[in-house]
């Protein structure tokens, strides 16, 4: 039987800052081919029929792999990095570091991300009752300073999420960074120091600033004020 073709065909669908910012760095830092296309979800986009053909759970990020459709970021965080093993991008599996990066992972989607929806999105929790969804908004603000303060504790005084090197961890948690100084947050949000740095020098990288700029081109989303030179053409980020 003959091996599939590599690299595979990659076709990734991802909304401006949504969290498939994520797997959209790691596609970019790869340097595997591929294409990405814009879903708005702001603007209903992935709840067009043809995009619900493509994708029924109308979700983002998806990512076509050879047609296939595979979707939720740690699925797709996991699958990129191990097409390109050499880039390091996640610890090898079978490893006590590779479970370390799906602790992450998992505590990134299931606590942090679902603090953010329940401030962002309370209605999906509250249903149509306006008490309960100030309740679940309200509940929302504290699990995520909970949330944002267990990110702090565990990065600890590495460089990066899992030591000294760059990975997909960090690619995740760079997008939750960004969320934190969005406008619909209110009150005071906890210190987070290791996380800014963390962020800073994920920001650096030339693959991050391509991407983010890719997106803004979409949606002009806004970003925190350190992150100056967010509008460098794209040559000057090669």
């Amino acid at each position: 039987m003959n091996a599939p073709p590599f690299p595979p065909e990659l076709i990734l669908y991802y909304s401006p800052k949504a969290c498939s910012l994520a797997p959209h760095i790691v596609l970019e830092e790869s340097g595997l081919p591929y294409a990405a296309r814009a879903v708005n979800i702001r603007a209903g986009e992935h709840l067009r029929p043809e995009y619900l053909q493509l994708n029924p759970s109308g979700t983002v990020p998806a990512l076509a792999i050879d047609g296939q459709i595979l979707t939720e970021s740690q699925a797709l965080l996991s699958y990129l990095a191990d097409l390109v093993p050499e880039r390091g991008l996640l610890p090898r599996p079978g490893t006590l570091a590779r479970a370390r990066a799906h602790e992450w992972m998992n505590f990134i989607s299931s606590s942090l991300h679902a603090a953010y929806r329940s401030v962002f999105r309370p209605q999906s929790y509250g249903g149509d009752r306006p008490e309960v969804v100030e309740a679940v908004r309200a509940q929302g603000h504290e699990r995520l300073a909970r949330a944002l303060q267990t990110v702090e504790r565990r990065l600890g005084d590495t460089p990066y999420a899992l030591g000294e090197a760059f990975s997909a961890v960090d690619a995740y948690l760079f997008v939750f960074y960004l969320w934190s100084f969005d406008e619909r947050l209110s009150g005071e949000m906890p210190p987070r120091p290791r996380y800014r740095a963390l962020a800073q020098r994920v920001w650096q990288r030339g693959a991050v600033r391509r991407v983010v700029a890719r997106e803004r081109g979409v949606r002009a989303y806004e970003l925190p004020a350190e992150m100056a030179g967010a509008d460098a053409p794209l040559a000057d980020l090669a």
